[in-house]
């Protein structure tokens, strides 16, 4: 008696993207993207990340400025400077850690679209940090 030939088994013509390396080019927002070949997923990366720390860095400065043309009169107007400090100094935390979330969130995306490519992950559909 015959015995069936198993049927072949299919294997890429070319290997896939290496997850890691994928991963750890995204310590510069955008490489891990540019490596899965995804040029305008990088250049968002790039782009966020850059401006929201651009945008945290001239918090302090804009602050300055703000209370250096205002100078402020009286024990009213002191307080009134003080919670204005208070405020800049949270939207700078605010933005800085936004900043490290998109970052963060930039190494998951590579991570995760090279295992798609790989075929090691089933597709599957993204809003930005809420990946499925």
């Amino acid at each position: 008696m015959v015995e069936p030939h198993p049927p072949p088994v299919l294997t890429p013509s070319r290997r896939g993207p290496s997850v890691r390396l994928a991963t750890w080019l995204s310590v510069v927002p955008g490489l891990g993207q540019l490596y899965n070949r995804q040029p305008k997923r990088a250049a968002a990366f790039l782009l966020a990340v850059l401006a929201l720390f651009f945008i945290t860095l001239n918090i302090p400065g804009a602050t300055a400025e703000l209370l250096a043309l205002w100078k402020p009169r009286g024990s009213a107007m002191v307080l009134f400077s003080l919670l204005v400090e208070m405020l800049s100094l949270l939207l700078f935390m605010a933005t800085f850690l936004l900043g490290l979330i998109v970052w963060y969130d930039a190494m998951h995306d590579a991570r995760r679209s090279a295992q798609e490519i790989n075929g090691s992950r089933a597709p599957a559909g993204r809003w930005w940090l809420f990946h499925r």
